[in-house]
């Protein structure tokens, strides 16, 4: 039984307010607020009032709002579902004027009219079925992302070791190393001998095997027991 077929068949109130409660009624939709300069309309009682307001509640077809209305400025505020939980003290939101709530509120009611709803249930398995579907395309686009991002942070750590050991042999391998990065931004140790040239060269000062270095992209060979150093410059 909904809301307006207990109205029509109660008899705490005569058939005339009644139908006049189901009239005004027809404005409403689930969960709205019934405020009491609605009620008051009806003209009922004070025991009509109590009697039905209390079977409605009980039949749960409203639950009680406490509202607090400020004395000042009349504007409506903060709403309660329970009377102990209404502060003692405090400020209206709208004109900021602190007064006691506990004693400036209205009592409303929050309708529920339990209409019986028609579900239909291939329907609803279509909806839930197609919203599945729809979070599967995007965790599958996620993982997507998710597995470009790895290869992309895979390959910076490939060139990070790569370069980090590159340095580590400049370092470690060679003598000139040190010398030679102030030549320029971008130096790298070239080993003793060229592969790509078939040169190994000696130092025409004082004979020792000199070290080779890319040099911003230049080749240039650099003795690591003195201070000699050449540019080799190879026909294309």
């Amino acid at each position: 039984m909904n809301l307006i077929e207990f109205l029509k068949k109660q008899n705490i109130i005569d058939e005339k307010k009644s139908e006049k409660f189901i009239k005004i009624l027809e404005h409403y939709s689930e969960n709205d607020v019934l405020y009491p300069y609605v009620i008051k309309d009806l003209d009922l009682t004070i025991n009509e009032y109590e009697r039905l307001f209390n079977e409605l509640e009980k039949r749960d077809y409203v639950s009680t709002l406490y509202i607090i209305q400020c004395p000042y400025c009349n504007e409506l505020g903060n709403s309660y579902v329970d009377e102990d939980d209404i502060p003692f003290l405090d400020h209206c939101r709208f004109c900021e004027a602190e007064f006691n709530h506990q004693e400036n509120y209205i009592t409303a009611y929050r309708l529920y009219f339990n209409y019986a709803e028609e579900v239909d249930v291939i329907e609803e398995l279509n909806a839930k079925i197609a919203a599945n579907q729809e979070r599967i395309m995007e965790i599958t686009e996620e993982i997507h992302n998710l597995e470009n991002a790895r290869k992309t942070l895979q390959l910076e750590n490939i060139n990070f070791i790569t370069t980090k050991n590159e340095l580590m042999k400049n370092r470690n391998e060679s003598k000139a190393y040190s010398k030679m990065i102030t030549r320029g931004s971008n130096v790298k140790f070239l080993g003793k001998y060229l592969d790509n040239k078939k040169l190994g060269l000696k130092c025409f000062r004082c004979g020792e095997d000199m070290e080779f270095f890319d040099v911003n992209g230049k080749i240039m060979g650099a003795c690591p027991g003195c201070d000699a150093e050449v540019q080799m410059e190879f026909d294309k």
